[in-house]
């Protein structure tokens, strides 16, 4: 499914996603598995959020999605001393 685009990595290990591909993801936060071959998969976390809100819905006090987005990347930001980009 490779769609063969090449990216590069910044002096911070930032690697920027295209524009079209991050509309199609729609999400902000991936799990990041180094693999034995030396290749990176990255996979959106959105899903699994969206599961889990569904089977909790009762303990969210979150109405929407970006709303929990927010809350949940303020507290990387807070974890990771700023350092979350």
């Amino acid at each position: 499914m490779g769609s063969g685009i090449i990216v590069s990595m910044d002096d911070r290990g930032r690697i920027l996603i295209p524009a079209n591909i991050r509309k199609k993801i729609k999400a902000k936060v991936f799990s990041l598995e180094l693999r034995d071959d030396g290749s990176i998969l990255l996979k959106p976390l959105v899903n699994e959020v969206l599961e889990l809100a569904g089977k909790f819905k009762h303990l969210l006090k979150y109405n929407e999605l970006e709303e929990l987005e927010e809350v949940q990347e303020k507290y990387l930001l807070k974890r990771t001393d700023g350092d979350y980009v």
